[in-house]
């Protein structure tokens, strides 16, 4: 069991960088280069917990918040 726990943990984490690498360069997903990623431009990312990624909540994330999801 304890042998199982520890693969099904590394699958699970092997997923998770796996996911985050594969996001689009923040440049791609600004599509009116305003410089931050709205809500709505980030409804394109599947998978993206904006809510989560939106550290300081103010309903964008910035170059910073975004390269702190892409790990």
């Amino acid at each position: 069991m304890k042998k199982f726990l520890l693969v099904l943990s590394a699958l699970a984490f092997s997923g998770a960088t796996f996911a985050q690498s594969t996001l689009p360069a923040f440049e791609d997903v600004d599509t009116n280069a305003d410089g931050s990623i709205s809500m709505e431009e980030a409804a394109a990312i599947e998978g993206l917990d904006f809510a989560t990624a939106d550290v300081n909540q103010d309903g964008s994330l910035d170059q910073e918040e975004y390269a702190a999801i892409q790990g």
